[in-house]
């Protein structure tokens, strides 16, 4: 089996759709909405100043972000995972906005993919200010109708969804998310895990 790109943990193996399967195993509710921002060389606080604007403090997991969220709709969780802070929100869309993750990714690099509440999808890359990549996992193309990125079409195909391909897998379905954590991980280098998503202390803000 392949190992990923030079730069990255050379002892990982390349991940699929299936290695995170287990996230819609534990939290069905995520088909409804999530947004994953991974920032590269910045604290949880640093991410949650750039992506929210009142300190809630803290909630214990994916799932204490989401219980919190009945009562902060905006709601975004931030917790440190190697050298990157993991930004999890179930409705803000904070991370995927380029207002904010512009600034948020000068001198460093920010990853953001998501599903929202209308089944839109989309995997976004800053790097130093800039927004490199941007392509939709589900529609697989770039914006708008464009082509999905070249360099991206591998990288899909590596997690076991075909760029070129239309509607859903054999088994009747997409795997959007599933096959965005795993293009995360095999990108980063940083694979999200039942036990981060379920003991991570993270620092909670409000976005509104």
């Amino acid at each position: 089996m392949r190992v990923t790109e030079p730069g990255k943990d050379l002892n990982s193996t390349v991940k699929t759709y299936q290695d995170f399967e287990w996230v819609l195993r534990d939290y069905p509710w995520i088909e409804n909405g999530l947004f994953v921002t991974y920032v590269k060389g910045a604290d949880p606080a640093t991410v949650l100043d750039a992506m929210t604007v009142e300190n809630l403090g803290q909630e214990t997991g994916l799932a204490g972000v989401n219980e919190r969220g009945w009562d902060e709709l905006s709601i975004v969780g931030a917790a440190s995972l190697g050298e990157w802070t993991i930004a999890i929100a179930p409705v803000a869309s904070a991370g995927a906005s380029d207002e904010l993750m512009r600034p948020l990714s000068v001198g460093r690099e920010v990853v953001t993919h998501f599903q929202d509440i209308e089944a839109s999808a989309g995997f976004v890359v800053w790097k130093d200010g800039e927004r490199t990549v941007y392509f939709d996992p589900l529609l697989r193309c770039g914006m708008g109708l464009d082509p999905m990125p070249a360099e991206w079409e591998p990288r899909m195909q590596d997690v076991g969804i075909d760029p070129h391909g239309e509607g859903p897998l054999p088994d009747g379905r997409f795997h959007v998310i599933e096959a965005s954590f795993a293009m995360a991980a095999n990108y980063t280098g940083v694979q999200i895990t039942p036990e981060f998503l379920s003991t991570a202390t993270f620092s909670v803000g409000s976005a509104d």
